[in-house]
């Protein structure tokens, strides 16, 4: 019986946790850096100027590139000019932020899964780890 009241009382501060969380995703994200795991091996290889080349994409990439989290479960996110909306949550250990984007006949696209290896109120690291290997992760601040 006792375990039965303890886990009664311990499941909604849990569930709490996960929900202010969710309240630390909330706003708006400017991308700091982005890495792109995948092209590591290519970097290493380049020359002084291909590597630089590289990097100055991918931080204008990162300059070009917000998100913003509403309280109600909408987002939006901007990347190299293309603007995406849709809903977004946390799956219940705040281990993935859970998006669905919004197609132009107001329809959504099945739910994509992007893993949070860092949340903070103020700072947000994304790692998307796509099938085809492309490995991605995203710094972001929290500007709003």
């Amino acid at each position: 019986m006792r375990i039965l009241l303890a886990l009664f009382f311990c499941l909604p501060m849990g569930l709490y946790a996960q929900n202010d969380k969710s309240f630390w995703v909330a706003g708006v994200w400017k991308v700091e850096k982005i890495e792109m795991i995948h092209l590591e091996p290519i970097i290493a290889k380049a020359t002084p100027e291909k590597k630089k080349q590289i990097e100055d994409e991918l931080k204008l990439m990162a300059q070009s590139a917000s998100f913003e989290f509403n309280r109600n479960g909408n987002y939006s996110a901007v990347f190299s000019g293309a603007k995406e909306i849709g809903k977004w949550k946390l799956n219940a250990y705040a281990s993935k932020l859970i998006k669905e984007q919004q197609n132009p006949d107001g329809s959504f696209q099945k739910p994509d899964e992007v893993g949070i290896e860092q949340l903070t109120k103020n700072s947000m690291v994304l790692l998307n780890d796509y099938e085809t290997g492309e490995i991605i992760r995203m710094y972001l601040r929290k500007v709003k």
